[in-house]
């Protein structure tokens, strides 16, 4: 009798456990108990119902889990920001697939280049173009029959992206719009000589000789959709007998027909250093197919020349815009970005300058050792320069002539008139 009372209150509380307390008047049949107990024993039920039974409390199913309540997690987003230098590079690859060179001396590239959008960069970064043009022009006043004042120049000009690397671009002019950019380098040699050179000695009142040769590193800047061109330069050389310009007037009137040896150049102005820096803004006005007025702003500051001046030039004929490229350019090219590859024109050119510094005329500023000079009291203020010239080019091969005509610079009151030549290569 007492076993059966034992197996019945076992039996009670067994039903109880396993029903969590829901199923408290649930009797659970003796097969089955035994069933659980051996199950729970063994722990082969390890949380699962045993065939045909619930679960056991003492195992917290994995669905059950996820009703219970858990503290907060926190979650943490990582965000991978992209290094300046790794932005730059991509940027600058995206462009060169595109075709477009980034001219990295330039401020606004380094600005865009930093953007994460690199799309933002290819309607206004600044280009470096890769053309290469050698240009010579020859300035003589024997066009006009005279030999005299400004009497002979040479200056050779050479447009290559390679001089780009060279370390004066940061000194040059920026821009802060979309651009084209040249780079190239410069020789020049001037020569002055009094109202004659058939005589010897000083020639009070008159020009002195004087001559002078430099190298310059230029920056040239194209804006076609603003028609504006932007050119800055950075002269270096010397003034006086190293120049050679005495020799190289020799020379030439050895082998001229009918022209004697100057005498004179032993009184040029005396051996000075040349620093000059100088630059020009040009501004289209009217820029239609076959009629093109540009305005025209210019400066120089230096050992050699201070001034500053302002003017116009007039081109009426068959040509490219002026503010696509620098005049000359491959045939093949032309033809593939749509160009006229044959081109002929007048050009009218107007310019007036205020005059504060000349060494030519007033002697070295820091050599004042000058056998003769002019003083600064007799030089004008203001000149003006005028000119008409006539240029045809044909794919890469280019000519110019043109006819220059200049005001009295010192009281002598004289003008001056010289031609010009200049060839034109696209390389």
């Amino acid at each position: 009798m007492r076993l059966r009372i034992i197996t019945v209150l076992l039996v009670f509380l067994l039903s109880c456990t396993s029903d969590g307390g829901k199923g408290k008047n649930k009797v659970i049949p003796p097969s089955r108990l035994k069933t659980i107990v051996e199950a729970n024993r063994t722990g082969k039920a390890k949380g699962e119902p045993a065939k045909g039974g619930k679960q056991s409390r003492s195992h917290i199913s994995p669905q059950k889990h996820k009703n219970h309540r858990s503290k907060p997690v926190k979650v943490i987003n990582i965000t991978h920001t992209r290094q300046p230098d790794s932005i730059r590079l991509s940027n600058i690859e995206m462009l060169r697939i595109s075709g477009i060179e980034p001219d990295l001396s330039e401020p606004l590239n380094r600005d865009l280049l930093l953007h994460q959008s690199g799309d933002t960069i290819f309607g206004s970064a600044i280009s470096l173009s890769r053309d290469r043009v050698l240009k010579i022009g020859f300035d003589n006043d024997i066009f006009d029959y005279t030999d005299q004042f400004y009497t002979n120049g040479i200056r050779f000009d050479f447009v290559a992206p390679a001089i780009s690397d060279n370390p004066v671009k940061h000194i040059l002019l920026p821009y802060w719009s979309k651009a084209k950019n040249y780079y190239g380098i410069s020789l020049v040699q001037n020569l002055y000589t009094p109202s004659t050179t058939k005589a010897g000695g000083i020639l009070y009142g008159d020009r002195p000789y004087s001559a002078y040769l430099s190298i310059g590193s230029f920056k040239i800047t194209n804006d076609e959709t603003h028609h504006f061109r932007q050119t800055s330069e950075l002269d270096l050389g010397v003034i006086g007998p190293p120049s050679m310009g005495g020799l190289v007037q020799d020379l030439f009137h050895k082998y001229v027909p009918n022209n004697n040896e100057p005498l004179g150049w032993e009184n040029q102005i005396a051996t000075d250093v040349v620093i000059d820096y100088s630059f020009a803004l040009e501004k289209g006005i009217i820029n239609s197919e076959y009629v093109q007025l540009i305005f025209t702003g210019t400066g120089v500051l230096g050992t050699l020349y201070t001034n500053f001046g302002g003017g116009f030039s007039l081109r009426l004929g068959w040509f490219n815009d002026y503010f696509s490229d620098l005049g000359i350019r491959k045939r093949r090219i032309l033809k593939a970005s749509g160009a006229r590859v044959a081109q002929y024109f007048f050009t009218l050119k107007g310019m007036a300058r205020v005059i504060a510094y000349d060494a030519t005329l007033e002697g070295g500023m820091i050599n004042t050792n000058s056998e003769y000079t002019i003083p600064a009291s007799a030089i004008a203020n203001i000149i003006t320069q005028s000119s008409l010239g006539f240029t045809v080019t044909y794919g890469g091969l280019g000519i110019e002539l043109e006819q220059n005509l200049l005001s009295p610079e010192f009281s002598y009151r004289w003008w001056h008139a010289w031609g010009h030549i200049g060839l034109f290569f696209a390389l």
